[in-house]
Parts: structure tokens; C-alpha cells; sequence
């Protein structure tokens, strides 16, 4: 019987999915890359925090800031748009 894992776990996951792809795609521009990957840095701290101890206010406002940049780019969107899944608010 496998363990449930926690929504840390997934989140952590995706973001490193995130990361990775976002890293290696030919298609996204450099531009891009250089705004959004400091942006996803920040993302995951402010994501790092227990749920009872993040400050969704600026989860959100990083997760909305990659949602715009990234929104011509399939992929990248649909793992964003899996993270709300885990982070109730975003």
C-alpha cells in the first residue's frame, strides 16, 4: 500500500517541474526566463512556510506575475494552474 504524501510534497514537486523546464525550453524567450526564474524563487519561499504561516498575499502576487508571463507557454501554464490544486488560495 503506498503512503499519502503531502500537498508540500506535491508543490515542491511542481515547482521543481517548474523550474526544470522552464530552465531547458528552446521555446521561451531568454527575456522571459531571466524575469520569471527569480520570480519562481520567490514563489517557493513564500510557498515554504506551513499553510497556517504563508503569506498568501505574496504567494499570490508572485503566482499572478508568472501566470501573465507564462501564459503563452502551454506547459509552464498548466503546471501553474496544477499548483492551485495544493495552495488554496493562489
Amino acid at each position: 500500500m503506498e503512503s499519502e504524501r503531502s500537498d508540500e510534497y506535491y508543490v515542491a514537486r511542481l515547482i521543481g517541474r517548474l523550474r526544470l523546464l522552464l530552465a531547458t525550453s528552446d521555446e521561451v524567450p531568454v527575456e522571459t526566463k531571466l524575469e520569471t526564474q527569480p520570480m519562481l524563487r520567490e514563489l517557493e519561499d513564500a510557498l515554504a512556510d506551513p499553510p497556517e504561516d504563508r503569506d498568501l498575499d505574496r504567494a499570490r502576487s508572485r503566482y499572478d506575475f508568472l501566470c501573465e508571463r507564462l501564459e503563452d507557454e502551454p506547459d509552464l501554464n498548466a503546471l501553474l494552474l496544477a499548483l492551485r490544486n495544493f495552495v488554496p488560495g493562489l
